[in-house]
């Protein structure tokens, strides 16, 4: 399918995903499940416009090949920051990461509300 019919059904197709995005977004599925339906998303959306606005469907050889190697590239440097990540040392990663707020886990001897038994005023 050539012409104008085909950009309207993919301009209808990312519309579509568009609202699902909005409508995941209000949606909690629990860990970090909402990050990875998140990026489908964004990756089906991302593949409609390489292929059919930026003529990728059509192209053939070399357009194709700098594409695939770019995607390599992007996720061989995700890669790199999930191992990163997960390797690292737990007390070296950042707050946000570990779940924890203000950066230290109360633990035995610390209120969480006022610090440490000895830094209160008696």
């Amino acid at each position: 399918m050539h012409g104008p019919r085909r950009y309207v059904f993919v301009w209808i197709a990312l519309l579509a995903l568009t609202g699902t995005t909005y409508g995941m977004s209000k949606v909690d599925l629990g860990g970090h499940w909402n990050l990875v339906v998140a990026l489908a998303i964004a990756a089906a959306k991302a593949s409609l416009v390489v292929l059919f606005f930026m003529h990728l469907w059509d192209a053939k050889g070399t357009n194709r090949l700098v594409f695939i190697v770019s995607i390599f590239f992007v996720l061989l440097l995700i890669a790199g920051v999930v191992g990163d990540m997960a390797t690292r040392f737990p007390l070296a990663r950042p707050p946000e990461a570990t779940g924890l707020q203000g950066g230290v886990e109360p633990g035995p001897g610390r209120d969480p509300m006022h610090g440490s038994q000895n830094e209160r005023v008696r």
